[in-house]
């Protein structure tokens, strides 16, 4: 579950904190509040894109944090689940989770650019994109995609007929039959295929391996080869260059020895003088030590005949090769690497073709057990899953919707291995028919956000205790409801409260009269006349102001008969006291 919520720089909200509650969380307030922009702050925790123009105006960034309880007391998650999350903060940005607490953490700057920790280390926002998924469902609209994968459709009813377990060992016999298959396949292509292509790999492992390419050998060979190339014009310059120094009549070397003498001449009538001797003094043995220096550098050209052409040869025998498997050394090196590798993946093929057939056969046979067990167990499960959902729909103001599942009845065991997929044997569709007379769709085209939402929270309470999302998040779910079917909606939120933490926005207060935490989203004008900032901030409600904000959502707070109607139907909703004593009445209700 989502423990809390910190916003900060968010278009109109400058910073709120938010503690939610293990149960039914509500938001409400005036349209146009910023109410959707905590909607926005959780997807941005999910991984969804964001742009620069969330970031509050005047804020270098944005942020948004979300410490999230996988285990202890309250609404928490199935253990499956909980060990996957574990299992990828590991796997994702190598961190680790202490006390059942992940802090996730997204930062928006004015640049349009994430930068993403995963409890507390550095991570992709591809990275926060898979684990979001486990962490928050968010429905309304436009968040349908997450019903549109068969996977989805899979986990639903298989959570619903509690064979997730049996779904994993058929993924596993049918990726081990694949594989099997595959190497069979490999196997079959011929030997005289094979033959080719071992002789092929070992005459390139050969060539490869005879070069004998050495680390940096190429970079050496070409500046040796420059210098061996260009050695005339380098001795010239040498020459003339010494020349100049010390040869000839008018060289460097003598006229600073003059001009050396008569300062020191100088220097031995005038003492401040003393320095300017020693500096022509230095000059002087500079000026020998670059002799010096130009004479070993011409002594040093001189190289061992047919150096060059050695030089050359070499080159031209590595460049050759790179041309063929490289362009570069690090390609050359990663193509005998892989080279290497197929080689020995051949070499390791010792089962004979005949023998790796029966072997097949009985993986397969294995996998298709478990495919008809699991299929037997989806159908099973599929009538009495729909029928739940269809009650749950009349309750929601959808009377005509009907919900099937689409499933085939059986399959061949000859086709298994190529249209099975982890998931199960044979596709599973969710399929939604909304009015009568028209066709079943899939569940993710549905016609809007809100009644997608409603079909979800069907979903949801139909399940029960079988699916523990950390937190579902549902946002238009009221759209065209009255406030009649607002107690129903209300109802069904409230029982899946029970078993998964919820968030909703809502604009009825017989929905918002079941929350166990009750949010006041409210924009005001602060500033004097001439710096003037409208903000947003969030609330959390205490008894009496959630009975005043019931009133003001009826019409007007200030109306003795709406002040009167919210304290009976908070009384009404709330006999207990309690969110799980609440739950107990409603289910008795």
């Amino acid at each position: 579950m989502l423990h809390t919520l910190h916003v900060r720089n968010l278009a109109l909200i400058e910073s709120a904190e938010l503690r939610l509650a293990d149960g039914l969380n509500v938001f409400s307030g005036e349209t146009g509040g910023g109410k959707s922009l905590l909607i926005t702050a959780l997807k941005l925790l999910r991984g969804d894109r964001a742009n620069a123009g969330l970031v509050r105006r005047g804020a270098r960034e944005l942020q948004v944090d979300g410490e999230f309880r996988l285990g202890g007391p309250g609404v928490g998650m199935d253990e499956e689940r909980s060990a996957e999350i574990r299992r990828l903060v590991g796997e994702l940005c190598g961190g680790s989770i202490d006390d059942d607490l992940l802090l996730v953490t997204r930062i928006i700057d004015r640049q349009g650019r994430s930068r993403v920790r995963i409890g507390g280390r550095p991570a992709t926002l591809q990275a926060l994109r898979t684990l979001g998924s486990l962490l928050v469902e968010i429905h309304g609209q436009g968040d349908s995609r997450e019903w549109t994968r068969p996977e989805t459709h899979c986990q639903v009813l298989d959570g619903f007929a509690d064979c997730g377990e049996l779904r994993g060992e058929f993924a596993a016999a049918l990726a081990t039959a694949k594989q099997l298959r595959e190497r069979l396949q490999a196997r079959e292509e011929g030997q005289h295929e094979q033959r080719q292509r071992l002789e092929f790999l070992r005459f390139q492992q050969r060539e490869m391996t005879e070069l004998a390419l050495a680390d940096g050998e190429l970079a050496e060979l070409e500046a040796e080869h420059q210098r061996l190339a260009n050695v005339d014009s380098v001795r010239s310059g040498l020459h003339a260059g010494l020349a100049a120094l010390q040869e000839g009549e008018q060289n460097a070397t003598e006229l600073l020895s003059l001009a050396a003498s008569q300062v020191r001449a100088a220097a031995e009538l005038d003492t401040r003088l003393g320095a300017l001797a020693a500096q022509f003094a230095d000059a002087e043995a500079l000026v020998d030590e670059l002799c010096r220096g130009v004479q070993s550098g011409m002594a040093a050209l001189d190289f061992e005949p047919g150096r060059l052409a050695h030089v050359e040869a070499r080159l031209d025998e590595i460049q050759r090769l790179l041309r063929r498997f490289g362009p570069t050394e690090r390609e050359f090196r990663d193509g005998l690497a892989a080279v290497t590798e197929e080689l020995e993946r051949w070499a390791g093929q010792a089962e004979e073709p005949e023998e790796m057939a029966v072997q097949l056969r009985q993986r397969t046979a294995v996998a298709a057990r478990l495919g008809r067990k699991l299929l037997r167990a989806r159908r099973r499960a599929a009538k009495e899953f729909t029928r739940r959902v269809g009650e749950g729909l009349q309750d929601l103001g959808m009377p005509h919707t009907e919900l099937r599942i689409a499933m085939a009845a059986d399959f061949a065991d000859e086709e298994l291995l190529d249209q099975a997929s982890r998931h199960g044997p044979v596709a599973v569709d969710i399929e939604v028919r909304i009015n009568p007379g028209e066709p079943f769709r899939p569940l993710g085209e549905v016609a809007s956000g809100g009644e997608l939402a409603r079909v979800v929270l069907a979903v949801k309470k139909a399940m029960a205790q079988h699916g523990r999302v950390p937190l579902l998040v549902l946002d238009e779910i009221d759209a065209e409801i009255g406030s009649r079917l607002g107690l129903q909606v209300g109802r069904k939120l409230a029982a899946v409260a029970e078993h998964h933490q919820v968030v909703i926005v809502t604009h009825l207060p017989q929905v918002a009269a079941f929350a166990d935490r009750h949010f006041l989203v409210a924009k005001a004008v602060v500033g004097d006349a001439e710096a003037e900032r409208t903000t947003s901030t969030v609330c959390a409600l205490d008894r009496r102001q959630v009975e005043h904000e019931l009133a003001a959502m009826a019409g007007d707070a200030a109306d003795a008969t709406n002040r009167q109607q919210a304290r009976s139907l908070v009384r009404k909703v709330r006999p207990a006291g309690s969110a799980g004593q609440r739950g107990k009445a409603l289910a008795a209700g």
